[in-house]
């Protein structure tokens, strides 16, 4: 058997972050604007706080361009012609929205509230009611299996101490925060959502370039 330590991220763990890289792109790139891939590596940055290379971010719109799920475009007559815009397709658009209604994990909410302002609302209210439940389920999983602890760790031998009790009072501790924030961070978008709806601010949308057929040269007259 092979061990891995700590700092070699396993397969599975590996191709998630991967997958999970993609779908971040895929999300800044779906309210359909072209970006550049210095573009898209800034807002990146802006919106998760995390680094990211140049590299890494062309490297990933290579392999979804592969995939279908982004295309390359024209550049517009006044832009520098050395850095070539991508936007998504419409398979990508729907890989994204199913990426959002998938079931979800702990990392997974916190990339999905990158894009809370990008998605429809029905299915923001949606995906935020189904973390809120999720997480009042969890809370009361948590709290009966904590209840079942105490009443064995009374019929264990008192040289046995079983630590499952105050494990499981750290996790729902943890839960109720999450629920906190879940409550905190749906009142301050509404609030930001509210503003917005008063004074709209107009942003341009670029539709999806389409290369122009060559026209074709005329030739002689014919007699």
């Amino acid at each position: 058997m092979v061990l891995r330590t700590a700092d070699q991220p396993s397969l599975r763990s590996t191709h998630r972050e991967a997958n999970m890289f993609g779908h971040v792109i895929l999300g800044l790139l779906r309210d359909c604007r072209l970006r550049h891939g210095y573009e898209i590596m800034t807002e990146y940055r802006a919106r998760s706080g995390s680094p990211v290379s140049i590299g890494n971010i062309y490297r990933e719109l290579a392999r979804l361009a592969g995939q279908g799920l982004v295309q390359t475009a024209i550049n517009p007559p006044d832009a520098d012609a050395r850095r070539i815009p991508y936007h998504i397709t419409e398979k990508g658009r729907l890989a994204f929205d199913q990426w959002l209604q998938a079931p979800s994990s702990q990392d997974d909410v916190a990339h999905w509230l990158l894009f809370v302002d990008r998605v429809p609302a029905e299915i923001r209210v949606r995906l935020l009611d189904r973390w809120q439940e999720e997480l009042w389920m969890r809370g009361k999983e948590l709290a009966r299996a904590r209840e079942d602890a105490l009443a064995k760790r009374g019929r264990q031998p008192p040289e046995h101490y079983n630590p499952l009790a105050p494990l499981l009072s750290r996790r729902m501790k943890q839960v109720a925060a999450e629920l906190e924030f879940l409550k905190e961070f749906r009142l301050e978008f509404e609030s930001w959502l509210s503003a917005q709806q008063r004074h709209p601010v107009e942003q341009p949308i670029v539709a999806e370039s389409r290369r122009a057929a060559p026209k074709r040269e005329k030739g002689p007259p014919r007699k």
